[in-house]
């Protein structure tokens, strides 16, 4: 075999080295990672999307996960209400598959609350679902009564009129009566508006 046939077979074989070396790696590289998939759990009863709720409403939170190319081993929850974060579950197991009921409650006070639910794998990859809780204060006020059929008289001091109105139910009373209903109550808490008169 002549000195010039070696070198191209040299090359060649050099060439086809090469070539099935980036096939190999190209192949590699382009292998994707399934990590795991988390949800939260949508139903009766369950908390599942952003809400604006009254200061310490019962919350439920459904949590389903699936784990991907390795199983799963750590579930952690973290809630943040005015920067201030606390981690109310932070669990390790290790499964194919995730379900949980989180009972809790909405913050005392007013304002918005992040929850953030976490799952990890194995293989150190993880999915995270994120709601946001908004509490508001609940509305102490009762209902407005108003007493607009006729102009309620008020006597003055000399005046043959009682004087003391009864917001509890817009009777007009002398002092001497006045004094006697003094533990009378409204049926219900709410606001009076009563359009008086002033008789001289």
């Amino acid at each position: 075999m002549s000195k010039m046939k070696k070198l191209t077979y040299l090359f060649l074989s050099i060439i086809l080295v090469g070539a099935t070396f980036i096939m190999s790696c190209s192949k590699s590289s382009s292998t994707s990672v399934n990590g795991p998939t988390i949800h939260l759990i949508v139903g009766s009863g369950y908390t599942s999307s952003d809400q604006s709720v009254q200061i310490n409403t019962p919350l439920l939170f459904g949590i389903s996960a699936t784990a991907g190319d390795g199983n799963l081993k750590r579930f952690f929850v973290q809630r943040t209400f005015k920067s201030k974060t606390s981690t109310p579950i932070d669990s390790a197991f290790s499964a194919t598959s995730f379900t949980y009921d989180l009972h809790t409650l909405a913050v005392g006070a007013d304002g918005t609350e992040t929850w953030v639910f976490t799952i990890f794998d194995n293989n150190g990859a993880s999915s995270a679902v994120t709601l946001i809780i908004t509490t508001t204060l609940p509305n102490t006020a009762g209902p407005i009564f108003t007493y607009s059929t006729s102009t309620k008289v008020l006597g003055a001091q000399i005046s043959t009129f009682g004087s003391s109105l009864a917001p509890s139910n817009g009777t007009i009373y002398s002092l001497a009566d006045a004094k006697i209903n003094s533990t009378l109550t409204p049926d219900e808490t709410g606001t009076i508006i009563i359009d008086v008169k002033i008789q001289q």
